[in-house]
This record gives C-alpha cells, structure tokens and sequence, in this order.
C-alpha cells in the first residue's frame, strides 16, 4: 500500500494499531538482519504460543515447556526459513483476507481482530488464570496507564507524528 493511504487513514484507531504492531516487527526484522515475513511468523506461530505454553505450565508440569523450547530450535533450524515462513505469512494473509469477506470487513480491520485483539483475550485469561494478584494488579496498573496516554496523547495526534516520522526518513508521498 502507498504512503498515502496511510496518511489518509490516520485517524483510524485499527490502522493505528495495524500500523504500530506491523512497524515494530518491521523494526525487529531489520534489527535483526531478517524479512518482515520471518518475524511476523515466529512472532505469531512460535512466540506467542511458546509464552502460552509456559503461562499454563505455571499451573500445570514445567516440562510442557521443553516442548515449546523444541519447537523453538527446530523452527530456527528447518531448511529454507524464509521460503517457508513466506508460504505461511501468504497462508496467513490468505485467511484474512478470508474472514474479511465472511465478515463483511476488511484486512487491517480482521488483522487487529484476530492478531490483536483475539490474542490479547488469550493473554488476558491465561494471565488472570495463572499469575498471582499482585503481578496481575501491577500488569492491569501498567495497562492502564499505557491506554489512558495512548488514547490522551498519541491517538489524536497519530498522523501528525507519522508525517514527522516520513519527513524524518526523507520519505515522498
């Protein structure tokens, strides 16, 4: 998509998020001398359930975890990462863009829905399930505080930063 369309839809609070969540694994990819692709995936389908798994293995046997550890290794280790994690984003963009049109929705919008707000759901459960209340009542302090500035100082003020931040990089629209 062009930068326009970007600027355009600044306003909007998915594409905010869309934009964040894409910049940063972005920013990942490049820190780590890797392909969006590479970092979206492991992030998505290694990571994040990785850190299900040890959340629920808190309240069940710590040896759940050498399975995610294993499937760790062996993700870094399978032949053509790239080829494969590039088959597997397309999969990915695939349903997405699947559930856009059953949902009568678009991409970004299903993207933040089930890249975001359904793994966050997840997270907020295991987290109130397997955390004690006092890491639980700083987690939801830190939360709160985060949205509360998000929302104060950044969301209505979103595409003046992001055309800072394309005047920055030299970038034309």
């Amino acid at each position: 998509m062009e930068i326009q369309f970007w600027i355009d839809n600044a306003g909007s609070l998915f594409h905010q998020i869309f934009m964040i969540i894409m910049g940063s694994l972005m920013a990942i990819a490049a820190v780590f001398g890797t392909t969006y692709n590479v970092v979206n995936i492991l992030v998505y389908y290694i990571l994040m359930p990785s850190s299900w798994i040890y959340l629920i293995s808190k309240k069940t046997s710590i040896w759940i975890n050498i399975l995610s550890i294993i499937a760790i290794i062996a993700f870094a280790l399978l032949p053509d990462l790239r080829k494969n994690c590039d088959y597997f984003f397309k999969k990915s963009v695939d349903f997405l863009n699947w559930s856009a049109t059953v949902f009568n929705s678009n991409y970004i919008d299903m993207s933040v829905y089930i890249c975001v707000v359904a793994v966050a759901i997840v997270y907020l459960i295991l987290i109130l399930l397997t955390l004690p209340k006092s890491v639980v009542k700083k987690i939801r302090i830190v939360m709160s505080i985060v949205f509360v500035l998000y929302m104060i100082v950044i969301y209505p003020n979103f595409k003046d930063i992001l055309l800072w931040g394309i005047k920055k990089m030299n970038v034309k629209y």
